[in-house]
């Protein structure tokens, strides 16, 4: 449920090459603890990945990570089970259909409360419009000429 698309698709949830680009992080993580004085770089495609991309991967995934969290936790407040409310808020966050629970293949989401369906609604434009274009927006240097 956390995968997405492609990198350059319109599909919704954590791309592909982030996902491949936190998991070669990590292999050099691990890779430096065994050899502490050796130096490792990331390649995808025979191509170096800048130190300062995967700090926006793991920026963007921190993100996500937390935004999850916070969604998560509003369906929560409704007396949902946590089942229900984290794979609602994976769904809608990465706009990819049913999941779980209440909101299974067989149910909609027409039990939320209103307030539940407006964060759901955020989580939804947040996940289809790209964490960083969305958040972007709020940030005061933005609108500063």
């Amino acid at each position: 449920m956390f995968v997405g698309g492609c990198a350059g698709s319109t599909g919704g949830g954590i791309k592909v090459i982030r996902l491949v680009i936190l998991f070669k992080q990590a292999l050099n993580e691990m890779k430096l603890l065994i050899h502490p004085r050796g130096i490792f770089t990331l390649k995808i495609s025979r191509s170096m990945v800048r130190k300062n991309i995967v700090y926006a991967v793991l920026g963007f995934f921190f993100l996500y990570v937390v935004i999850l969290l916070i969604v998560t936790f509003i369906v929560a407040s409704g007396g949902h089970d946590i089942t229900t409310s984290f794979t609602t808020a994976l769904t809608t966050l990465g706009n990819i259909g049913p999941g779980f629970g209440r909101v299974g293949p067989s149910e909609n989401y027409s039990f939320f409360g209103d307030y539940i369906k407006w964060a759901l609604s955020c989580a939804m434009l947040i996940g289809r419009l790209e964490l960083y274009t969305v958040l972007v927006i709020f940030m005061p240097w933005f609108w500063k000429k």
